[in-house]
This record gives C-alpha cells, sequence and structure tokens, in this order.
C-alpha cells in the first residue's frame, strides 16, 4: 500500500513492490480504505514487525508467519482473532513482492483449527466469543431516563440513542448523519378495528456511507415510525434536538453535535474531514451508549482487584516486573486469560448493543428475516445477522410442546 515510502523524483513515491506513483494518487489510494480498517491494518502489521524483532525473525522468511500465528495461539488469543491478524501481514507481505507460500498457508491454517479445537473444548469457556449486551426496548427506556432531557446535552444523547437503536444501528451510523440526512414525514395508517385513516408522523434516515458501503456507492434509506407516548420515541427525540439547531441556525453539517456550556460547538480536536467539523463520532456513541448502562444499573460496578486486572498500566507493571522473556510471557497469557474470564462475566455494552437488541426485538415479534436484512442493511443471507439471531428452536414452535399450551414470554 502506498504509504509513508521514500520519494522516487520530485512528488513522486516509491511502493513496496517497487514502481512509483504521483503522490497525489498515492495520496486516495491510501485514504480509499476507511480509517477504521487502515488503523486495525497498521497496528497488527507493526504487532508483527515488532515480533519480528523481538525473536530476530526475518519477516520474508518461510515459516515465520507460521510460527507468528502460533505465538498468538500461545498467549490464548481466539482462532478469529488470529485470523484476523494474520491476514493484514499476508497482504502486505504479498504486496511487497512476498506471498506466502501453498505450505506456509496450510500451516497458518493448522494452527488457527488447532485454536479452534481448543477453545470449543475449554472446561471454563474462557475462549468464548465475546458478544455485545443485548438493549432491548425496557433497557433504552432506562437508560434514558438517566439523561437531564431538558438540557442540550441530554437532548443531543437522547436522540442518539434513539436513532441508534430504531435503525438497528452501528455506532458509526447515526455519527455520520449530517442535518439533512434525516427528514420527516408522514405516514398513513388504517386502523383495522374501526376503518379510520390515521396519520402518523416517521423519519427518513439516509445513511450515505457504512460499513458495508464504505465507498458511498450507495444510498441506504430507513424508515422509523414515531411510537407515540413511548419515551424512546425517535421522532419525539429527533423534534427536540432539531428544535436546538434551528435555534443556532444549524440547517446543515454534522447532525449529531459536540456540546459546551449548552451550545452546540466546533471547539475540540479538529477531525480528519473538516467538513465534521462540530460533530460527534463513533467513540463518543460507544461511550455514550456504556456511561448510561452502568448509570441505569444495567452492569454491575467493578470491584477494586477487578479494576486493577482491567488497568493496562498496571499489567504493564507487573510485566516489566519479570526478569526473563519466558516468564514474561507466561504472565502476559495468564493476565489474558483472566480478562477475558472477567469480561465474560459482565454486560459487555458496546456499539453494537443496540444492534444486537433491535434484532432480537425484530426476532420476537416474528417479524421476518428478509424484513430483517434489508431494515438493518445486511446482504441476503448475511452470516452476520445470523450471528445476532437466537438460533435455538423457539419454545412456542417447539415439536414436543404439549397440546394447548404456549410458553409465556413477554416482547419488548
Amino acid at each position: 500500500m502506498p504509504g509513508g515510502t521514500s520519494l522516487a523524483t520530485a512528488g513522486r513515491v516509491r511502493t513496496p513492490s517497487g514502481r512509483t506513483l504521483a503522490a497525489a494518487t498515492a495520496r486516495r489510494i491510501r485514504e480509499a480504505r476507511p480509517a477504521n480498517t487502515r488503523r486495525a491494518h497498521e497496528s497488527r502489521t507493526n504487532a508483527f514487525a515488532a515480533w519480528c524483532r523481538d525473536h530476530g525473525r526475518l519477516a520474508t522468511d518461510p515459516g515465520t508467519v507460521p510460527d507468528w500465528a502460533g505465538h498468538l495461539a500461545d498467549l490464548q488469543h481466539p482462532a478469529d482473532t488470529i485470523a484476523a491478524y494474520v491476514a493484514p501481514v499476508a497482504a502486505s507481505l504479498a504486496l511487497s513482492g512476498h506471498p506466502l507460500d501453498a505450505e506456509d498457508r496450510a500451516y497458518v491454517t493448522a494452527v488457527i483449527q488447532h485454536r479452534s479445537t481448543e477453545t470449543a473444548t475449554d472446561p471454563d469457556r474462557s475462549g468464548d466469543a465475546l458478544q455485545a449486551a443485548e438493549c432491548s426496548r425496557e433497557d433504552l427506556a432506562a437508560m434514558l431516563a438517566t439523561l437531564d432531557r431538558a438540557t442540550v446535552a441530554g437532548m443531543r444523547d437522547a436522540v442518539a440513542l434513539c436513532l441508534d437503536w430504531y435503525m438497528a444501528g452501528r455506532a458509526s451510523e447515526p455519527a455520520s448523519l449530517d442535518v439533512l440526512d434525516v427528514q420527516p414525514c408522514t405516514v398513513q395508517l388504517l386502523d383495522a378495528a374501526t376503518g379510520q385513516l390515521l396519520d402518523r408522523d416517521g423519519l427518513v434516515v439516509t445513511l450515505r456511507r457504512s460499513k458495508t458501503n464504505p465507498y458511498g456507492r450507495t444510498r441506504d434509506t430507513v424508515r422509523l415510525l414515531a411510537q407515540d407516548g413511548d419515551p424512546t420515541c425517535p421522532v419525539a427525540a429527533w423534534r427536540a434536538w432539531t428544535a436546538v439547531l434551528d435555534a443556532h441556525g444549524i440547517a446543515a453539517g454534522p447532525f449529531l453535535r459536540r456540546v459546551k456550556n449548552e451550545r452546540p460547538t466546533t471547539a475540540g480536536r479538529p477531525p480528519a474531514d473538516a467538513r465534521r467539523a462540530g460533530g460527534i463520532g463513533d467513540r463518543t456513541i460507544r461511550n455514550l451508549i456504556a456511561r448510561c448502562a452502568r448509570a441505569a444499573g444495567l452492569v454491575r460496578p467493578l470491584t477494586d482487584d477487578e479494576r486493577a486486572l482491567l488497568s493496562t498500566r498496571a499489567g504493564d507493571t507487573r510485566l516489566a516486573a519479570v526478569e526473563n522473556d519466558a516468564d514474561r510471557e507466561a504472565l502476559r497469557a495468564e493476565l489474558r486469560v483472566r480478562r477475558r474470564r472477567l469480561r465474560q462475566s459482565l454486560p459487555r455494552w458496546s456499539g453494537h448493543s443496540m444492534r444486537r437488541g433491535r434484532i432480537r426485538h425484530w426476532q420476537r415479534r416474528g417479524v421476518p428475516r428478509h424484513v430483517m436484512e434489508r431494515q438493518a442493511r445486511y446482504a441476503p443471507g448475511s452470516k452476520a445477522l445470523a450471528r445476532y439471531l437466537d438460533d435455538a428452536v423457539a419454545w412456542g414452535e417447539h415439536p414436543d410442546m404439549p397440546a394447548g399450551l404456549r410458553p409465556v414470554a413477554a416482547v419488548s
């Protein structure tokens, strides 16, 4: 990937494979990848380079990448994590003219399969996947109740949470919206009992870029319906926040704004894209979800010992006190397993909690899968959607359910 490569001639850069490109072309190629993908790629290739330095290995030597995969397995990383770390390394090596040969690829696959088997048969289940907690509509209401919705920041946070949940959003999606991307509409409904026509307010949300549409080649449209009288209503939250924007003369630009002293502001660290000045990012959304979940009592407070275990600084201090590399690696693996066990014992409120909760809500209501796929912006037959669904046979459909009986289950 063209990046910080040496200048070949004025205004040109040399790629890892030895060809040269105009600096402007190299910039476009480098920035074509989403920033999160680029950062993850750099982090993983840097980790591989550091391991090679520490162990006196040449990155391009046969056997180096399989040994690194084995090292990650020894540190108790899950199989999926090992695969995610090896992939960008293999891509970088291929780009520089040193692709993994068939033998090394086979060895890497074998290491990943062996680690997967270890995880599946681990008696304490420490290798099980960490899943985001499911945010039900009741949980959303409890989180909203922790906000002061009479303040500007409270109104901003409320609309962020409501939009995220009702959109089945990824944290980056509400953060990416511009003011003009959220438009009101009116939906005409027929009351089947009375035959009366009713008007219900709604929102049309346009997503110009997303995880599955990183380059903005298409547009995803999400329709949201008002939930009259419900504290989680996204339309009511939108009205309250747009009144703030209107009062400050904001008719374009980021929809969700930074707030300081009860006013939207552009103060703070400048974003990479100057057009997003004043807008909040996906990290703010994730932190908001975690903070409101704690405030609502949806996750218990950590003990002092648990905080120390999760502290990177405390862990680094312990590792620095170990005298030899072998013991240091053993301690690092032990800390990783203990941290993972602790995280598995706690609800994991994250950016995916809203998406998981919304999809489970639809599933309990019996919404057809193809409708869920369209509303949540999945490709038809998506395997990613399957990971959010409860794949067990519902008790109401259980083949051994006695005749005349049905389970009692509340639909959130």
